[in-house]
């Protein structure tokens, strides 16, 4: 087997010391990224035009505490499915008698959708219970997106240290994850897949250097995709519209810390899946934790609907954005004595009716702010923070 990455991370006492370093509970989390990594590094070696998105490519934009498991790959390549079938019989070879690439014709294809699945079976170090393999998914879609990418190098993750990847930039990965929050249009229609990339954008968000080319590579993300998803589902959907559907589902997925007075319990169950296998101890999340990740992309989501139909200006979005992730900040150093007073005054800012009011009374600073806040009270909420 031709290994583009040392072959000292496939080893079982590798894989189990990292699993443990980085606080992950069940090493097949770190074993199945190791492979996500070594064979989207194996697709690029064949094919420079293979660029990476997705969960996978997230993370190496994430600190170590912070990057969480993937046991897929999303790619995408401007290519022929003949092109692309090609390139995986050479990365078949090249992985040789070790690892099967077998590909996957779903039962229900979306007929405009140029969407080829493949499922790799790699072998495993660990007691899977009699198996000696595992599985990885490639979505490899067959589309020019036109959308930023950088060459990634020498980047630590949890599992292995990657030596080059090609990905798309933090914006455009934003812009992207940001539509597959789009319920009842261009979004993901499995609730499983969404804690993770309610998880992806908060992450990003808190860690990335948010510039206004940042905001630009969101902009473009989300009006080219829109634009694409929509053609795919044969649909009438404007990148407003689309806006729209994703804060209707965060401020359904915000009442996760009230699931008494209209949270849905599936989503709860979700996440908890989700913060069981996917992420490390230290970075799992309350529920009222979930609640304010949601509220945070409830806000971007209007902040860039805000630029695209009232004009508000790029600089205004990189400034709302910077400045409401240092509020949250200073909000968790805020002490005791002065938290219940400064509660009630974010709570006199809230421009809407909270349904639940009562109930925020005694909630974090973090998770009222997050719920009240809105491009017109931000630098009122500012004026009010120590």
């Amino acid at each position: 087997m031709s290994l583009i990455h040392d072959a000292r991370y496939f080893t079982r006492e590798e894989i189990s010391d990292r699993a443990k370093k980085y606080e992950f509970p069940n090493p097949l989390a770190v074993e199945i990224f190791l492979w996500d990594c070594e064979l989207t590094a194996q697709l690029q070696n064949v094919c420079e035009d293979v660029v990476l998105k997705g969960g996978a490519a997230v993370q190496l934009y994430l600190p170590l505490k912070k990057q969480r498991g993937s046991i897929d790959i999303d790619i995408q390549a401007p290519l022929k499915e003949s092109e692309g079938t090609d390139i995986v019989e050479k990365v078949h070879e090249s992985i040789g008698k070790y690892g099967k690439l077998k590909l996957h014709r779903p039962k229900k294809p979306i007929p405009k959708l140029p969407l080829v699945t493949y499922y790799a079976k790699m072998p495993t170090v660990l007691d899977l219970r009699g198996r000696n393999e595992l599985e990885v998914k490639i979505d490899i879609l067959l589309e020019k997106l036109d959308l930023p990418t950088v060459m990634l190098k020498n980047v630590q993750t949890f599992a292995v240290d990657v030596r080059n990847m090609k990905c798309l930039t933090v914006g455009a990965l934003i812009g992207d994850k940001l539509l597959t929050l789009a319920k009842g249009s261009v979004g993901m229609k499995l609730g499983s897949d969404y804690p993770k990339q309610v998880y992806d954008i908060d992450a990003l968000l808190g860690s990335a250097k948010i510039s206004d080319q940042t905001v630009s590579e969101m902009v473009a993300s989300v009006n080219r995709l829109t634009e694409l998803e929509a053609g795919y589902r044969n649909i009438q959907v404007s990148s407003n519209e689309a806006l729209r559907d994703v804060i209707a589902t965060m401020d359904e997925y915000s009442l996760v810390d009230r699931v008494e007075v209209g949270g849905d319990p599936g989503i709860k169950k979700n996440i908890e899946g989700f913060q069981q296998f996917f992420i490390s101890r230290s970075q799992r999340s309350p529920l009222y934790g979930w609640s304010s990740k949601s509220l945070k992309i409830r806000f971007l989501a209007t902040l860039i609907k805000e630029h695209l139909e009232n004009g508000l200006s790029k600089s205004d979005v990189t400034e709302a954005i910077v400045q409401s992730e240092d509020i949250a900040l200073k909000l968790d150093k805020v002490p005791g004595k002065a938290v219940i007073e400064l509660r009630k005054k974010l709570l006199n800012l809230a421009e809407t009716k909270i349904p639940y009011f009562k109930e925020m009374k005694g909630k974090p600073l973090d998770r009222v702010f997050w719920q009240i806040v809105t491009p017109r009270n931000l630098q009122d909420v500012e004026s009010l923070v120590p």
